[in-house]
């Protein structure tokens, strides 16, 4: 089983707010709407090139 990880857990690891984070999840079409959903591994990678760019 993958591990997820919550929106609010990712958010302090990027040093950004939930909202900012949920923003970006909208923008790439990843189905998070709170600080407690989970984003599985793929939706994490997805996230992070997105910051990385």
């Amino acid at each position: 089983m993958t591990k997820s990880l919550r929106v609010i857990e990712l958010a302090e690891k990027l040093k950004i707010s939930t909202h900012e984070l949920i923003a970006v999840c909208v923008l790439l079409e990843i189905s998070a709407t709170s600080n407690i959903s989970c984003l599985t591994k793929n939706d994490v990678e997805k996230i992070i090139k997105y910051y990385k760019q």
